[in-house]
């Protein structure tokens, strides 16, 4: 039985934004924006209902989303071609499977989002003073199971763990973050790394797969 995914993309470069701004279109979408944050051109919001079609689950409506996003004060969200790297829209997507919660998405305050993509099944929580570098993927889950594709309860056998990124940690342009991964405070990722474990406060890690390479 295949999965039925029902996707509400709430911002998009060619959709006119409420008000004339992205943040009034996202909080009467039910994201919270806090005081202060810029968007810098429109970045990428979508709320995915993620269902088995054999759970008879009726479609959820971006009702049941409100409150799955949030972005504290002072952020810079880079959706546009300022920076000097290779670089995309940001994309943040909260995916609710079947009858569960939507994934959360939480941002701290003066986080700085350069074309990142970040989809939570469960929970990505993003501390304060984070900076990203372009182009990278945050995942608290593969989206999929690692077998029985297209057979009865995928959805439901979709694995997800918390994401959590320390205050102040610093992730560098193409870097990958999997599902269950802590990263401490201070730490810097490297350019191109994935990360599939957690990485202690104020290292540095540097590869694929990501190794501790120095102490700050």
């Amino acid at each position: 039985m295949p999965v039925y995914y029902e996707n509400h993309y709430l911002t998009r470069p060619d959709w006119p934004v409420t008000g004339g701004s992205v943040a009034a279109t996202l909080t009467a979408h039910g994201v919270t924006v806090g005081d202060g944050t810029v968007f810098c051109d429109v970045p990428r919001v979508a709320f995915t209902h993620a269902t088995d079609l054999e759970a008879g689950v009726p479609a959820a409506g971006r009702r049941a989303f409100r409150g799955a996003i949030t972005l504290g004060a002072g952020c810079y969200v880079e959706s546009g071609v300022a920076p000097a790297f290779p670089s995309q829209p940001v994309k943040l997507s909260s995916i609710k499977v079947n009858d569960g919660p939507p994934g959360r998405i939480v941002v701290g305050d003066r986080v700085v989002l350069q074309g990142v993509a970040v989809v939570a099944y469960d929970l990505v929580e993003i501390g304060d003073d984070v900076i990203f570098g372009p182009m990278v993927t945050v995942m608290d889950s593969s989206g999929h199971p690692l077998r029985g594709r297209g057979e009865p309860g995928e959805a439901a056998r979709t694995r997800s763990a918390p994401v959590r990124i320390g205050a102040g940690a610093w992730i560098g342009a193409g870097a990958t973050i999997l599902k269950g991964v802590e990263i401490g405070a201070g730490a810097v990722v490297g350019t191109q790394s994935v990360v599939h474990e957690s990485v202690p406060a104020g290292a540095v890690v540097v590869g694929n797969p990501a190794r501790v390479v120095k102490r700050l």
